[in-house]
């Protein structure tokens, strides 16, 4: 029977070692062209909580779908928000409002076995889909950044942020980790639960350039829709690790050589004439609104960087970078059958009955 597995569950048996290593058999695949990805979805459409709104508002049903055979699994990952674009300082971030009972989001990943096409299980998103972002950027610093990397500038102290400390240190022996954001609280805080967390001492700093100055490692992992981190931030030897598309400027990202990006598809985005009508001169309701001066399908990917179609760091002074653009639905396929192998093993979840999904009719 199909197992319903909670964020609880998933924390149980998600470390981000495994996340990682079920990654990279994943980005093996994938250049191999064993692995299959597609594009996601993105279907954005007029809110009543948007009635009156200062904010842009929508909203925002996303979908993405993969198999990985190495793992014998499919998945199709998706989620109900309604977002909102708010100007914060000199740049736009992207809100999802926890506009559902008890202020909670929605979001699913199924699992199927290639097999026989059976629903193994039913996961909460929140958790898998955080590691697996986390992951990635680690996965990508493991064949980019200096062996002896061992300091690093993160920008951000949100819920994502603790999941690229978590994939730097399982990529890299790091000594020390400076945060900034741009509120004191939020810093300090992050610095205090996620330095015993890692094993690693985090300092929280006073501005974006103290962060990023004389360390090995540069992480940005914030939800700004308008990039905020200059080509004066990387020196020589430096690798740069985007959580987002929207955080380096055109000329940082010109200055890394190689460039590599997460994958080369793109998400479909669909929107109703209503918000277009709705919205302001240039603005457009999407999950990236801004035009960008980089051509990323002339970049390799990530899964050439791990097939060996692609090079990676070949000299100590090379300044690397790699921009996790866009997720891919074969993530949680991989990583999900991790989640639900060890959910197994450890009796977890909830079985839920197989034929409330089957049926005898062929559509």
């Amino acid at each position: 029977m199909p197992l319903f597995l909670n964020n609880e569950d998933v924390e149980q048996v998600l470390t981000m070692k495994t996340c990682m290593e079920a990654l990279e058999v994943l980005y093996g695949e994938l250049g191999a062209g064993k692995a299959v990805a597609a594009a996601r979805t993105d279907i954005h459409s007029p809110t009543a909580a948007g009635s009156g709104a200062e904010a842009p508002m929508a909203h925002y049903l996303k979908s993405m779908s993969g198999a990985a055979p190495h793992f014998g699994t499919a998945a199709l990952r998706f989620s109900s928000d309604i977002v909102a674009w708010r100007q914060a300082g000199d740049g736009m971030r992207r809100e999802k409002i926890p506009t559902l009972p008890g202020e909670r989001w929605l979001g699913i990943v199924l699992l199927f076995n290639t097999a026989n096409g059976e629903l193994l299980a039913i996961m909460n998103d929140g958790v898998i889909q955080r590691m697996r972002v986390g992951g990635t950027n680690g996965v990508a610093t493991k064949y980019l950044a200096r062996g002896d990397a061992e300091s690093v500038g993160l920008i951000g102290s949100g819920w994502q942020a603790g999941t690229q400390v978590m994939a730097v240190c399982e990529a890299r022996k790091i000594k020390k980790i400076k945060v900034y954001s741009p509120t004191r609280a939020n810093r300090e805080s992050f610095a205090h639960d996620m330095s015993p967390a890692v094993g690693v001492e985090i300092t929280p700093v006073d501005s974006q350039e103290e962060a990023v100055r004389g360390v090995d490692i540069i992480i940005t992992s914030t939800n700004s829709r308008k990039p905020f981190l200059g080509p004066e931030a990387l020196c020589e030897g430096v690798h740069l690790s985007c959580m987002q598309r929207d955080e380096a400027d055109d000329d940082a990202l010109h200055r890394c050589s190689p460039l590599l990006v997460h994958t080369h598809l793109t998400e479909n985005n669909s929107t109703s004439s209503q918000l277009n009508e709705m919205a302001t001169p240039g603005f457009e309701f999407r999950d990236h609104p801004m035009q960008r001066g980089i051509d990323w399908k002339a970049l390799p990917t990530l899964a050439d960087l791990v097939a060996g179609r692609a090079k990676g760091r070949e000299r100590a002074e090379q300044i690397t970078g790699f921009v996790n653009k866009i997720g891919l639905g074969a993530q949680f396929a991989a990583v999900g059958a991790k989640v639900f192998e060890g959910a197994r093993a450890k009796g977890l979840g909830r079985e839920v009955p197989l034929d409330w999904f089957t049926q005898d009719v062929h559509p």
